[in-house]
């Protein structure tokens, strides 16, 4: 009987929403999660934040690709973010260099259109390993991309293993910038090629820029604004009306796809309560694609935190069991840092991690690249 080995991993994980980096230290073997050592969230300042968004308009408007030269420049904040949270981290849980088997970055995603085969996420991997000196396992969009695929979602292998024990119909939703949803039956043997996966729509980045342009708060606390709101069930309407919505998946989002132009006559609180229905109705149209009914869906992301927003999608949802990830004893904040500390050792040991009805590619691959010692 072969032993298996068990690996030593940080996840680090900075999403469509900005507000910050999730930090994960966990044991796995690159199929079984096995367990949590450390975990922690590391919140943006707003004066950070505004950069972020300064440098997301700027891309989003690059002409030309000879224009993309200038990235470096952006690149270089981002890079070092991720050193002195990464350096934090090790230090506030005293963490020994010499445990560390990998890092796993998800860089900053500051565009995504993989009509035109084309995201960017920035944060040097080759500069986080020369500086921490730790391997690094990174761009794990790259090969997916090149292969046709989307690129994106790339968590929903995670997920899937994260739930063996729970032998249920199951979506596992993510509510992060955006929404994104994976659908498996673990009632029955099915192999990995039977999950769906896609972007559902928008999420906590249309909400929070809605709430951070009206006021001086950066998001909407457990949706007590929403609450207070009106639902323009017209806007939802005119949103659901672009063709992402009526795309096959697999399909997936830019944080800018969506704008908050059709909101511009609203006050604070029916913008709120207008955008969470949108999230909710969204939610509810993707399971459209999913081959039977979850019985139970499980919310991950920042989102799970809007109680607002929990309880819409618990009624939007009414055949389906709703349930927060620490139901389970998992962090909701840090489920994606644990799926790219996971996704790290699955290419290590070159096994798949993006498949035909998650991203869209013929057949399922391995993603990522290792940043190891020169």
């Amino acid at each position: 009987m072969s032993i298996v080995k068990v690996y030593n991993v940080i996840g680090i994980m900075s999403g469509t929403s900005m507000d910050g980096i999730d930090c994960s230290y966990i044991k796995t073997d690159g199929v079984n999660f096995v367990s949590i050592i450390n975990e922690n969230s590391y919140k943006y300042s707003q004066n950070y934040r505004n950069k972020l968004k300064k440098i997301i308009k700027y891309l989003n408007n690059i002409k030309s690709l000879k224009e993309e030269q200038h990235i470096k420049k952006f690149e270089n904040i981002v890079t070092n973010k991720f050193i002195q949270v990464i350096n934090k981290f090790i230090k506030d849980y005293k963490i020994k260099h010499s445990s560390i088997d990998y890092i796993g970055v998800s860089g900053q995603t500051v565009l995504h259109d993989p009509k035109h085969k084309k995201t960017i996420q920035l944060g040097s991997c080759k500069k986080i390993q020369k500086k921490l000196q730790i391997k690094i396992v990174g761009n794990f969009r790259e090969n997916d991309i090149k292969n046709g695929g989307q690129g994106a979602p790339l968590t929903p292998i995670f997920h899937y293993y994260l739930t063996k024990k729970i032998k249920k119909k199951i979506c596992f939703i993510n509510l992060g910038g955006i929404s994104n949803v994976t659908y498996f039956n673990h009632r029955i043997k099915t192999g990995l090629n039977n999950m769906v996966a896609f972007d559902a729509g928008p999420c906590c980045s249309l909400i929070d820029d809605w709430i951070s342009k009206n006021s001086n708060k950066k998001f909407d606390n457990f949706g007590s604004l929403a609450r207070k709101g009106s639902i323009k069930k017209k806007i939802i309407h005119d949103f659901l009306r672009k063709s992402y919505f009526s795309k096959l998946p697999p399909k997936s989002l830019d944080r800018s796809f969506f704008s908050l132009s059709l909101l511009r006559k609203l006050n604070i609180e029916d913008g709120a309560a207008t955008l969470n229905y949108l999230v909710a109705e969204s939610l509810l149209k993707a399971f459209y694609y999913f081959p039977n009914n979850p019985e139970l869906c499980i919310l991950s992301g920042g989102g799970r935190l809007n109680k607002f927003l929990v309880e819409l999608i618990s009624n939007k949802l009414e055949k389906s069991q709703v349930l927060l990830t620490e139901k389970y004893n998992w962090n909701g904040d840090s489920i994606e840092a644990y799926a790219f500390a996971y996704l790290s050792i699955r290419k290590l040991l070159n096994l798949p991690i993006t498949f035909p009805k998650t991203t869209g590619i013929k057949k399922p691959l391995t993603a990522g690249r290792i940043f190891s010692f020169i």
